[in-house]
């Protein structure tokens, strides 16, 4: 008997859209579990400046920065408290609890340290019985009864610890240290890079390294003016009087993508000032160049037509023997339909035109307001020109000032322009995200109409046969 072929019905739109429904419901929950905030509904007040809170409950939690809170196991909530931290330059937790019978650091139990073996000193490193710590770190063959805390940083945490023998930098060994020559590092003025750095009459320390071939006689922070807290961008700069170092590393002694070699001692700093330029500016001669801190890269940035040496007027204006020069910065921030986010940074420095520096005379100190903004710094003339000089360094070194006596941004020619593209930046336009997520979902939808029509179609089979 000859098999009838029967039409297979396809999948009806009430089963698409059922499917469709599903797979959005699934990827909302999948989202918010992502997203929702784990932890306790705490309360810090509990155990104020300790980061150590409780919840309704009485459980015990330590907020981790980028974890939030964690929960301290073990932790009896009837006798905890937390163990003072530094004060008198603004507080400092110590990330120290204790409960009856255990001691916590940063959240977690500390094994065979008992609660009254434990003598704080200050930024964290403390003393527990015949034993030293910094956090949670053992400090391996340090003498707990000579231990003391370098005062390095009077403004800022002091990270060095040291006793006769032995040098640390949080909790980690710094080997060959000379402990009886340790010294703080020159600076120019209060710079956060202090607390990073130490020397003794051997070397210069950054952190927990040594910086190979500074001279430690010589050797000055350089106050980089608006510093941020960001710890992946901060520039800690030092110089020696022959080279200029960024954190451990030296800058080179030769222009990237050029045969040109710089003598020892020639590089002269010019600008370093985060408010007013994300890269830090040199010159020697006639050539300007920026340090990429990125790669360690020292590049050319643009010629001057002079060779003078260049004088610092104020906070991002200079001059040499022909012209007025300022610095100015801006980010990359794209906003829009395609893509967002901080794709990189700008620093500039543009020539006055039209201005001879002789000209130049000070008016005086004036605030000046500007679309809800007062601006406040040295106003300058010369001849028909007025300029202002910000004192905050907001943006630009230097603004033109109109009849009104509102501050304008001067033309920028561009000609001298250093750019650095953000290392985190993941360009994926924001429309090109949209069809992925729906493309995702088309995909998802299709392949279980597939597998329902395989399903369809077997069972079909199955009555013929």
């Amino acid at each position: 008997m000859e098999k009838t072929k029967r039409r297979i019905p396809l999948i009806g739109g009430k089963i698409a859209v059922i499917i469709t429904l599903l797979v959005c419901v699934v990827s909302g929950v999948a989202i918010y579990v992502m997203l929702a905030p784990k932890g306790p509904e705490a309360d810090p007040v509990s155990y104020p400046a300790s980061r150590y809170a409780h919840d309704q409950t009485g459980q015990v939690w330590f907020l981790r920065p980028g974890d939030g809170y964690q929960l301290v196991t073990g932790a009896d909530p009837d006798s905890f408290e937390p163990i003072p931290g530094d004060t008198g330059r603004g507080y400092v937790y110590s990330g120290l609890g204790r409960d009856r019978d255990h001691v916590y650091a940063l959240g977690q139990r500390m094994p065979g340290v008992t609660p009254d073996s434990v003598g704080y000193l200050e930024s964290r490193y403390y003393i527990a019985g015949d034993q030293a710590y910094y956090g949670i770190t053992l400090l391996e063959g340090a003498d707990p009864g000579r231990l003391r805390v370098f005062q390095n940083a009077p403004r800022y945490m002091n990270e060095y610890a040291h006793d006769d023998r032995r040098l640390y930098f949080q909790g980690n060994w710094i080997q060959g240290a000379d402990i009886a020559s340790l010294a703080k590092v020159p600076r120019e003025a209060p710079t956060p890079a202090e607390r990073v750095y130490l020397r003794d009459r051997h070397r210069v320390y950054y952190r927990d390294r040594v910086v190979p071939g500074a001279r430690p006689d010589r050797f000055t922070l350089i106050n980089v003016e608006g510093q941020s807290r960001n710890l992946v961008y901060d520039a800690h700069y030092g110089y020696d009087g022959r080279r200029y170092f960024l954190g451990a590393r030296a800058l080179p002694d030769r222009v990237s993508g050029t045969d040109q070699a710089l003598p020892s001692g020639s590089l002269k700093l010019l600008l370093a000032d985060k408010e007013l330029g994300w890269h830090a500016l040199f010159y020697q001669g006639r050539g300007l160049f920026y340090h990429q801190p990125l790669t360690n890269e020292l590049k050319p940035l643009c010629q001057r037509d002079s060779g003078a040496s260049l004088e610092r007027i104020g906070r991002g204006f200079y001059r040499d023997d022909r012209h007025l020069y300022y610095a100015w910065t801006a980010l990359d921030h794209r906003r829009g339909r395609y893509a967002s986010g901080l794709r990189g940074w700008y620093t500039g420095l543009e020539v006055v035109p039209g201005v001879h520096p002789d000209d130049l005379r000070l008016i005086g100190e004036r605030r000046l307001r500007m679309q809800g903004k007062t601006l406040t710094g040295n106003l300058y003339q010369a001849g028909e020109h007025r300029f202002l000089n910000p004192t905050e360094g907001y943006v630009a070194g230097l603004w033109g000032v109109d009849e009104k006596g509102q501050p304008q941004r001067l033309d920028s020619a561009r000609k001298c322009l250093a750019y650095t593209r953000n290392p985190d930046w993941n360009y994926v336009p924001v429309r090109a995200r949209g069809i992925l997520i729906l493309l995702a979902i088309a995909l998802t939808v299709i392949g279980g109409i597939r597998w329902l029509w395989r399903r369809k179609a077997a069972g079909t089979k199955g009555e013929h046969q």
